[in-house]
């Protein structure tokens, strides 16, 4: 194609335009949604870590071993908040890229291995709750 020049081609122009929009939108919310689930784990991890502290405190003659677990626990949920939203970010420019240059590759790995962690730290979130 040829450079535009001023007042030529605004209606190829406009008529691209909505199309990335919208991808470029798609990909913000994505975005916006790893945000809110990575600030969802941290805030999880920091009521865990608080909570066992709180239980330690309070049953000091009870045995801390499931206690020093779940504030384990909690410092892993904090870091895996932190890791993906780092995911996310590097997530969000790879794609935007590739938005750009209309050469987009889903990865469905990443989705599993981020599956994959959320769900072993959920169950030993849930089994810190019954067996402790």
């Amino acid at each position: 194609m040829t450079q535009d020049t001023a007042g030529t081609g605004s209606a190829n122009e406009s008529q691209a335009r909505p199309r990335f929009l919208s991808e470029h939108l798609s990909n913000e919310r994505t975005y916006l949604s790893y945000l809110r689930t990575a600030v969802s784990l941290m805030s999880f991890g920091i009521a865990i870590n608080r909570f066992s502290l709180f239980l330690a405190q309070s049953n000091s003659s009870r045995a801390s071993s499931p206690l020093v677990s779940s504030e384990r626990l909690g410092i892993g949920m904090v870091a895996l908040g932190m890791a993906l939203l780092l995911w996310a970010a590097v997530h969000y420019s790879r794609v935007f890229e590739q938005i750009e240059q209309q050469d987009f590759r889903a990865r469905p790995r990443s989705v599993l291995i981020l599956t994959g962690l959320v769900l072993v730290f959920g169950v030993g979130s849930v089994a810190w709750l019954f067996i402790g």
